[in-house]
């Protein structure tokens, strides 16, 4: 099987890295301006292949490694072997890039109903579960209600992931589970993700007293939560949730292998106009600078997932509005699903405001398949659908919704990927990663900035909400 990633352009090149359906191109001196742009962005990542890890890390951008530290891999694959044989049930406690890498492997690869299923069925993988998100206490506390009545507490392990191990949302859901599991042998069915130096309150409490496995596993330095899915944050989970005819190691050799096609793609001697990555970017940051010239503004992207998965969008929406969304510019991001989308937001895309453009993801291959029946006689009307596959029904659904938002004059694009499985998402995800790294560099993000950092990598607008939840929530005699 061909497993190239693609993206569609209508622009008249059958091999082009990206095609779409007609994107109409005003303003030709922006993008010459932008090609020559990208021409030198292309140029200093190139420089990168040089640049030491500690010198990567210092720029946070060692996220463009996480795949080759192979300490960090080995221990991942070791600690899951392990933790499989002893615990019944994963829960994952983290929010925003500390969970959501691991939510789309999760609905990605594993089972859909995957907790329903027997040990045995799943491969020996754990159930799995999610929390530490959000300050309601509902789920959590139904989540302990459900393993305390089934006699499963004591063979859950608590995977807590913060890079700081102050984040509120997840170190309070952690002081909940330590109160459930008791004071004395609670840090045996916990295991920290976190930063390793002393900075980090769970590296601190490691020190005092270890966590499951005497280890902890690594946030490594330069790596933010949105770019750490092929960090141990997000490889724990999907070897802990390898499934029947695999391991931790080969799910985890898997995934990185995409990873790496990615990594050399994006690295390669080619010129970057030969480059997804750079497309993509390029496709993005015009639908701002010049369709935005005479028209209003196409500053939203509506990333429309043709597949049953709302995880992969959510995902990017962090990745994408956390990056690039500085200095009052950036795209918004809309995470849709087709076709259920198309019974919800597609009207307002064809006739509302034309501020968007749709970055479709298009899966060649969904996995097992399903025929419709013949001569079902139920009603003549659903006659011409009987003996279709569901498979090639989605794929002319997603053709279909492309050509209309083609004729109504809505530019889309098209990643087409080659099969669902766990290579070829793990590719989509890093060079969408490199996406954006470039899109923030096309808005100039790693320039004029008074402490020397690249915008693209921080995060500081979450400082206001955090420093007001603080007064808020403080007794009046500690304000």
């Amino acid at each position: 099987m061909d497993r190239k990633l693609t993206l569609l352009i209508d622009d008249g090149t059958s091999d082009s890295v990206l095609e779409s359906r007609p994107a109409p191109v005003k303003g030709q001196a922006v993008q010459q301006n932008v090609d020559a742009d990208l021409q030198k962005i292309h140029a200093r990542f190139q420089d990168e292949r040089s640049v030491s890890l500690a010198e990567l890390a210092s720029t946070l951008r060692a996220w463009t490694r996480s795949h080759l530290q192979d300490e960090d891999i080995d221990k991942v694959g070791t600690l899951a072997a392990r933790a499989r044989e002893e615990f019944s049930v994963l829960v994952t406690i983290g929010i925003g890039g500390s969970d959501l890498s691991a939510r789309v492997f999760h609905d990605s690869f594993n089972h859909p109903y995957h907790n329903l299923l027997s040990s045995e069925e799943r491969g020996g993988a754990p159930e799995v579960y999610f929390t530490g998100d959000t300050f309601d206490p509902r789920k959590l506390i139904g989540l302990v209600e459900m393993l305390k009545a089934r006699n499963l507490l004591q063979k859950t392990l608590f995977n807590v992931i913060s890079k700081s191990g102050t984040t509120t949302e997840t170190m309070a859901t952690l002081m909940v589970i330590r109160e459930v599991l008791g004071d004395v042998n609670w840090r045996r069915q916990v295991l920290a993700t976190t930063g390793l130096t002393a900075d980090s309150v769970l590296f601190r409490m490691h020190a005092q007293s270890p966590f499951y496995g005497d280890t902890l596993l690594p946030v490594p330095d330069g790596v933010g939560g949105r770019f750490s899915a092929f960090s141990p944050v997000g490889l724990f989970f999907l070897a802990m949730t390898a499934g029947k005819g695999e391991t931790p190691q080969t799910r985890i050799r898997t995934a990185l292998e995409g990873v790496q096609q990615a990594h050399e793609d994006f690295f390669s001697d080619r010129e970057h106009q030969d480059k997804l990555a750079y497309q993509l970017a390029r496709w993005i940051h015009l639908a701002e600078e010049v369709e935005g010239t005479k028209h209003r503004s196409k500053n939203t992207v509506v990333f429309y997932n043709y597949a049953d998965n709302s995880c992969l969008g959510e995902w990017f929406v962090q990745l994408c509005t956390e990056s690039v969304q500085e200095r009052g510019a950036g795209p918004n991001v809309i995470n849709a699903k087709g076709p259920t989308s198309n019974h919800s937001i597609l009207n307002g895309i064809i006739a509302g405001p034309r501020d968007k453009v749709v970055l479709f993801i298009h899966w060649k291959d969904l996995g097992p398949d399903l025929v419709l029946p013949t001569n079902t006689e139920m009603d003549k009307k659903l006659t011409d659908i009987e003996g279709l596959s569901m498979t090639h029904m989605q794929t002319a659904s997603y053709r279909g919704t492309a050509l209309d938002f083609s004729d109504k004059g809505v530019s889309n694009a098209t990643l087409v990927l080659p099969k669902r499985d766990v290579q070829s998402v793990s590719r989509l995800m890093r060079t969408l990663m490199d996406t954006i790294a470039v899109k923030g560099r096309l808005q100039r993000l790693h320039l004029d900035n008074n402490d020397g950092n690249e915008l693209t990598y921080l995060q500081d607008g979450v400082e206001g909400y955090k420093r007001n939840f603080r007064s808020f929530a403080m007794p009046p005699e500690h304000v």
